[in-house]
């Protein structure tokens, strides 16, 4: 396997243009796109940049000046396409990246700008291309490789997955137009390049201490590492489907060498990244092969510089290998952390007690690693005491010093597995073949926090929901479903007094652990909050308070230290607010969202309604991009409070004076001065439980002049089926724009789910909370039935 020169560096300046290279077929010009928008950058294409500079088309171009003078000025045109775009741009390099002198002006760009090979499987180009032959696709088999040479990252692009939708009520999580065809590689995309530009790296957009994407698993408590061989994916014995919980980062264990590795790990990590979506650490177990130690050393460093092309969270370096290549890895290592590694076998003279333990600790520090990782056979349990003893030895050494992974393998070490505090190893239900070593971890995340339970590290607290009319609630049955799988003894309640009283009985519980909160209370309970988060405090009202916790004197601890007390009971001596509303309209919104429909600066959004949820649909328009949102209530007054709210909140956090205006009435033209809306969201009741009579509101066609549709979200799920939901198929029909539709159980599901990880720091079962509501739903129409409740986790999650 040809690597190509590490680089001495791979970190850039975040607002520095990044260029993608690659065969045709790739996708560069659909990605350069996709990459574009999610950075809010011009997009340059190699086509359009040359008839910008000579007035004609490149093939225009060949047909006058023949072939020689083509070439010239092309690769004329192409640097000077580089060297003028520095800057904030998406660019795409077409076959010129094939040709020597173009490759060097790559290495050269690449100094200060990442380049990123687009790599697709073969036969996905043939069939998209039929009319390519046998030899054009040889050629291109055969030049690929040439764009490891001058790229310094590498992206698989990875086939969507197809969804199935119907037209009969039933929830449609994508729309089958074509459009829609690349949402899962557009999210897939997002992340990769905001991560290699450092864009939000370790840091969420939520920014709240109680968030999973805030804090690095090697920070929070108790995480854990799924481990997956790349044996496991190739022999198919992994159910990808499921490795969507069951651990807050996957590790992918090399233990292959075959031809063309590189491009197998390239989409091993794809495939990971997509079904887990969690952090991926990259490591490689050379102990199969048998190679001689010269070529076993290139293989592994060459896995390694691989694994920093693909930008992996976290790459396992051997500490056994000498300085001298592990600094080479570790300088160029740009935003991914290194984990520097020691397996003590259990024949080894080191004990847990030896000096020896603390000087490769030691080592790893000097040599730059982020995160140091200690594995020892345990040959007796009472290795399980010794490795507790040193893993405090390190936390009390003064200063700031790598985390420490630090535990015993093997059936004896499981108790120092299941307390080791970061990034544990596990298996999970989902990988089906049998340990093959000692290495091999023999105990799931479930395991692992059951015990902790059980042993009263963790312990059992009482959740609840708080509304004036609950009673349908579908919140217990997905949170008690996620904490059974998870292994949590948590319960989830209804009330039985629905009254804000019913708050310092939560006050005097030691064991509460927090409430969903629901209408009328979301404002009111947010001006009772001792802290909040700043998304609460910029829409103004909550649908979560949790415990601030504090010593048996009544001091407070600090917010980062209330998150790290999760699952664990105490003293209650106030409220903290969050609103994950928001979160769930924004992954929605999201997720329906066509290319066709990204967020530019003539997006226009609409919210129906003016509560809690209108300002939460409101604020995930805000922070998805759209600056230009009208809002309609029937009660005008309310609606222009909602406006007067936001528009004030603008004004200091994104330079804009007026975001939200109000539409006075259903009778009027959509306004002139701004384009047809393409993100709606209907947050008005439609509930027969509720007092006031359902809107039953439905769309004025003057305000559907979308040319290219958009999104409806809505949010009221009783019924299911809405008056809104109903005209706007009608209306898809009969216009064939491609509108797409999400009722309110969606949202439900996804803010529930961001609501579990918040308030118990761990990563949710996704699939299984969504089919816990699905199956508990019922309404004037009854439950759904199991072939619909399969369509809906097949649109969402498969």
């Amino acid at each position: 396997m040809e690597s190509p020169q590490i680089p001495a560096r791979r970190t850039f300046e975040p607002n520095a243009s990044l260029v993608l290279v690659g065969i045709r077929g790739s996708g560069k010009r659909s990605l350069g796109f996709l990459a574009a928008t999610a950075l809010k950058r011009r997009f340059i294409t190699e086509e359009h940049y040359f008839k910008e500079v000579t007035g004609v088309s490149r093939l225009e171009y060949l047909k006058v000046h023949g072939n020689q003078q083509f070439h010239s000025r092309y690769i004329d045109v192409l640097q000077s396409m580089l060297d003028n775009h520095r800057t904030d741009c998406v660019i795409e390099c077409g076959l010129g990246s094939f040709t020597r002198i173009v490759q060097d002006r790559l290495r050269e760009y690449s100094k200060k700008n990442p380049i990123i090979h687009l790599v697709r499987d073969i036969d996905e180009i043939q069939q998209q291309m039929p009319g390519m032959d046998e030899q054009s696709v040889d050629l291109l088999r055969k030049g690929d490789p040439l764009h490891r040479t001058c790229s310094d990252f590498e992206f698989y692009n990875l086939k969507d997955r197809s969804r199935v939708n119907g037209d009969d009520g039933s929830a449609e999580p994508r729309s089958a137009a074509a459009s829609f065809k690349l949402q899962e590689v557009k999210e897939d995309l997002a992340r990769f390049v905001r991560f290699v530009l450092g864009v939000d790296v370790n840091h969420s957009s939520y920014a709240s201490p109680f968030e999973l994407l805030e804090t690095p698993p090697e920070l929070r408590s108790f995480t854990h590492a799924i481990l997956v061989r790349s044996s496991d994916l190739i022999d198919d014995t992994v159910n990808l489907q499921e490795l969507e919980s069951g651990g807050d980062a996957i590790e992918l264990c090399v233990d292959l060498c075959q031809p063309d590795m590189h491009t197998v790990i390239s989409k091993q990590v794809a495939v990971l990244r997509r079904n887990a979506r969690i952090p991926v650490i990259l490591s490689v177990d050379t102990s199969s092969t048998s190679l001689n130690r010269t070529d076993l050393t290139a293989f592994y460093i060459g896995i390694l510089e691989h694994g920093l092309r693909l930008a992996v969270e976290y790459l396992v370096v051997d500490l056994g290998q000498d300085d001298f290549h592990l600094e080479k890895v570790i300088r160029s290592r740009g935003h991914t952390k290194i984990i520097g590694q020691r397996i003590f076998e259990s024949s080894s003279r080191f004990s847990w007690n030896s000096e020896e333990c603390l000087d490769v600790y030691s080592r790893a520090e000097k040599l730059g690693c982020q995160i140091v990782r200690l594995l020892r056979v345990a040959k007796s349990r009472d290795e399980n005491t010794a490795v507790v003893e040193f893993t405090s030895k390190i936390r009390a050494l003064p200063g700031n010093h790598p985390p420490l992974i630090a535990y015993n393998i093997g059936p004896l070490g499981r108790t120092s597995q299941v307390f080791n505090s970061i990034l544990t190893n596990v298996t999970h239900k989902a990988i089906t073949r049998q340990a093959i070593s000692e290495c091999d971890p023999q105990i799931t995340s479930q395991d692992a926090i059951k015990a902790l339970f059980q042993s009263y590290v963790l312990d059992p607290l009482h959740f609840y929901i708080l509304g004036a009319n609950v009673t349908y609630s579908l919140s217990p049955f997905m949170h008690n479903g996620a904490y059974q799988a998870c292994g949590m003894g948590h319960k989830y309640r209804i009330p039985e007094s629905p009254s804000l009283a019913v708050l310092d009985e939560f006050r005097r519980d030691p064991n509460f652990g927090g409430s969903s909160v629901v209408q009328p209370w979301r404002v009111e309970l947010y001006h009772k909050l001792a802290a909040k988060s700043r998304h609460a405090e910029a829409i103004g009202a909550i649908n979560t308070i949790m415990p601030l916790r504090g010593t048996p004197e009544g001091e407070m601890y600090s917010l980062q230290e209330q998150a790290n007390r999760r699952n664990q009971a105490g003293p209650v001596l106030g409220w903290y607010g969050e609103n994950t509303d928001w979160i769930g309209i924004m992954t929605c919104l999201n997720r329906h969202l066509s290319p066709r429909n990204a967020i530019s600066a003539k997006t226009t959004g609409l919210v129906i309604g003016a509560g809690g949820m209108a300002r939460s649909a409101i604020y995930a328009m805000l922070r998805l991009g759209c600056r230009k949102i009208f809002i309609y209530n029937r009660t005008l007054s309310r609606a222009q409070d909602v406006a007067n709210h936001f528009n004030s909140w603008a004004s200091s956090q994104v330079a804009s004076a007026e975001v939200v205006r109000v539409l006075r009435s259903t009778q009027d033209d959509w306004p002139e001065d701004a384009s047809p809306p393409t993100l709606v969201v209907s947050g008005v009741p439609a509930d027969p439980d509720r007092e006031e009579p359902p809107a039953n509101f439905e769309m004025p066609l003057p305000w559907l002049g979308s040319p290219t549709g958009g999104v409806i979200i809505e949010l009221a799920y009783k019924p299911l089926d809405t008056s809104l939901l109903q005209q706007m198929r009608r209306f898809r029909n009969s216009t064939g724009r491609s509108w797409a539709l999400s009722d309110g159980l969606e949202n439900v599901i996804e803010q529930g789910i961001a609501q579990f990880e918040l308030m118990t720091g761990r990563k949710a079962p996704r699939r299984l909370m969504a089919l816990e509501v699905l199956r508990n739903y019922e309404d004037e129409n009854g439950r759904l039935n199991e072939k619909t409740i399969q369509a809906r986790l097949d649109g969402v999650f498969s």
